[in-house]
């Protein structure tokens, strides 16, 4: 009878581990929040192009009209590290080729010169007329408007209460329809998205009525899923 035993005892010690290691019935649910916000934040890019025969004279041209522009930034109370270089090039200006002379090189006539600088403007209402002053200081170019929030700390939680509260209603929807239970939650993922909204905008090459410079609502968004061990009811 010893022998018997000791050979149920080996079985039963080797069915335990198998049993701990079987697969656990899950159940996954996803949310998603969002949170309505109003920009407060205005970022734009701001141009100059010059011409002239020589790069020298197209770079004198152009430093002019940009320090011109910056000042008119300022002026408007734009601080200095909200100001930022984005762009600069030198490029020559070649000579349009008539029929037949594609076997020789065109000829360089001038340079152009391209300088933009990047601007974040924190009083939103004043965007409109920073434009208009930038224009009518000398910019040529503006190349786009993006709207941000400076403190989106609090709508970046309540979207993410939202999506963590969706995807609990949602699995416990799911466990009663499938007629199972939720055990344990296993594991929580989030992720946040939503962000600044870009605006192009046509080139603005002489002053005109104050832009209107309107940025509406934006979304921020998050996602989050949650898994569940599950059981028979």
């Amino acid at each position: 009878m010893k022998p018997m035993l000791a050979g149920l005892a080996a079985v039963l010690f080797l069915t335990i581990p198998a049993l701990a290691d079987a697969p656990v019935a899950t159940l996954t649910a996803d949310g998603r929040g969002t949170e309505m916000v109003v920009p407060d934040i205005a970022v734009v890019t701001i141009g100059v192009e010059s011409r002239g025969r020589t790069a020298s004279a197209a770079l004198a041209a152009n430093s002019t009209d940009l320090t011109r522009a910056i000042g008119a930034i300022r002026a408007a109370g734009v601080a200095d590290k909200d100001i930022g270089t984005s762009g600069f090039g030198i490029d020559p200006v070649y000579a349009e080729q008539k029929e037949g002379e594609t076997n020789t090189p065109p000829a360089i006539i001038g340079y152009q010169v391209s300088n933009s600088v990047t601007v974040t403007i924190r009083d939103i209402a004043k965007s409109g007329g920073i434009l208009d002053a930038v224009v009518n200081a000398g910019a040529n170019q503006v190349n786009g408007i993006s709207f941000d929030v400076s403190d989106p700390k609090a709508a970046h939680e309540a979207a993410l209460k939202a999506a963590i509260a969706e995807a609990l209603a949602k699995g416990e929807l799911m466990a009663d329809a499938a007629g199972v239970k939720l055990v344990r939650v296993l594991s929580v993922s989030t992720a946040q998205g939503g962000g600044p909204r870009p605006v192009f905008v046509s080139m603005a090459l002489k002053a005109a009525p104050t832009a209107p410079v309107m940025p509406g609502q934006q979304s921020l968004d998050a996602t989050a899923a949650i898994s569940w061990e599950i059981a028979p009811k």
